[in-house]
């Protein structure tokens, strides 16, 4: 890699940085803010939160998918094809959310029961959010795979100005509760939607010259979308777990304070990762060569060890900065390190998932699969024996289970990135070959 391609690396990861960590405070402010409902409105909403992650899976693929395409372009045959895809899965995912939404509408009264929703709205408006969820992800994997990173920047930034402000005005002025919560986050998405719809309006207004392939565009959308959900499940079953089994609400609340304070500490790092997928998903489309990975990795592990020690030091600083006006979510402080060196491991994971995804190693996505599955049977297993156990060494127990599969993600992501250069670069480029090989086909 040039020194001025390492210097546009560090300057465009620096901007993300920024930025994420920007919209990040104010979403580690609206925390602060919604702890004011009280503990078991505070742990419902967080709760909720989880739900609507793993609810995106597909969606947050989405910005995986997009970026990869939109890197990958070198004629004007895949640009057309970049338009034609953003066109139809516009359509499509509003028909597959229409689908889902009934169902989770449908289950309302059982879901309510295990999550402990006192209003159905919160449900309601968790099921809006994911169609602004859904279609936000589209947005952003294009402006990263064109390697629009300050437009991509502000993006981040809108979501978390958006939903604090709203935030603001309903547990202060209008005593909100987890459904008020909930309607801030989707005030705040609709702000980053309006946005990202207005930045990327050229490659999606314009009627494109071609049909769009799904037949090509699925094979290579689920492997991103079941490799990238792999790691976004494992940093949101653990809170939907112990919700579901631990009775007490106002200890569940504390367990979902903790393992916000660690997730945000070691997720500020995580914009580096958008920058490196686009420049890997290029350099392969292009056969070149990037060592952006080994940068991404170093920045990764520096900084989220060196959180890490800080929260084991320091292990109330992180709640008081979140939860400043509310002392009694600093007991979570004993859970803290637990959490930040448990999650050191799936971020270094996400790093390492996201460059296999870049260089089309799909052959890793089954195996990447089985250690969810692993990590949530250890987590039922235990169940039992949690129960009989004081609320907090059980938390930990949970933590010390998803440390072990984070661990055991970490090494098989990191066996299968270990990949020989020469196959990387023959699987890497098959997508763009796939679409550039097919004759484009006028619009039926």
């Amino acid at each position: 890699m040039s020194s001025n391609s390492k210097s546009a690396f560090f300057r465009q990861s620096s901007w993300l940085v920024i930025a994420t960590n920007v919209g990040g405070v104010c979403m580690m402010a609206v925390h602060t803010v919604a702890s004011k409902m009280g503990k078991q409105e505070y742990s419902t909403f967080v709760s909720l939160l989880r739900l609507m992650l793993i609810l995106g899976v597909p969606a947050a693929a989405l910005q995986t998918i997009f970026a990869r395409q939109a890197a990958t372009v070198t004629n004007e045959r895949q640009e057309e094809q970049l338009r034609a895809t953003t066109r139809a899965i516009l359509i499509w995912t509003f028909l597959v959310w229409l689908v889902c939404g009934g169902a989770v509408l449908a289950a309302t009264a059982p879901l309510s029961r295990l999550l402990a929703i006192s209003n159905p709205a919160s449900l309601y408006f968790t099921v809006l959010i994911t169609l602004t969820g859904m279609w936000i992800p589209i947005g952003k994997g294009l402006l990263q795979g064109k390697h629009l990173f300050g437009e991509l920047g502000w993006l981040q930034i809108s979501d978390g100005v958006g939903r604090f402000s709203v935030m603001l005005l309903v547990i202060f002025v209008l005593a909100g509760k987890a459904a008020g919560g909930m309607f801030a986050a989707v005030v705040g998405q609709v702000i980053t939607l309006v946005l990202g719809a207005w930045l990327t309006r050229n490659l999606w207004r314009a009627r494109p010259a071609v049909a769009f392939l799904w037949k090509t565009w699925l094979g290579h959308a689920l492997p991103l979308t079941l490799g990238l959900g792999t790691v976004l499940v494992m940093s949101s079953i653990d809170m939907l777990f112990v919700q579901g089994l631990f009775p007490d609400k106002t200890q569940t609340a504390l367990y979902g304070g903790a393992m916000l304070a660690g997730f945000a500490i070691n997720q500020f790092i995580a914009p580096v990762a958008l920058v490196m997928f686009a420049r890997v998903a290029k350099s392969v489309a292009r056969e070149e060569s990037s060592d952006s990975l080994g940068m991404t990795l170093a920045a990764t592990i520096l900084f989220g060890s060196v959180a890490a020690i800080g929260c084991t030091l320091f292990p109330k600083l992180p709640l008081r900065f979140m939860y400043f006006s509310n002392r009694a979510m600093w007991d979570a402080a004993p859970l803290v390190p637990w959490f930040a060196w448990a999650l050191l491991p799936l971020t270094v994971s996400y790093v390492l998932v996201q460059n296999i995804l870049a260089r089309g190693r799909f052959q890793a996505v089954p195996w990447l699969m089985v250690v969810p599955a692993l990590y949530s049977a250890a987590l039922c297993l235990q169940a039992p024996a949690l129960l009989d156990m004081k609320p907090f060494d059980a938390f930990i127990r949970v933590i010390q289970t998803l440390g072990a599969a984070s661990l055991l993600l970490c090494a098989l992501a990191a066996w299968f990135s270990r990949a020989p250069a020469a196959t990387v670069s023959d699987r890497g480029s098959a997508p763009a070959r796939a679409v550039s090989d097919k004759p484009s086909s006028p619009v039926v």
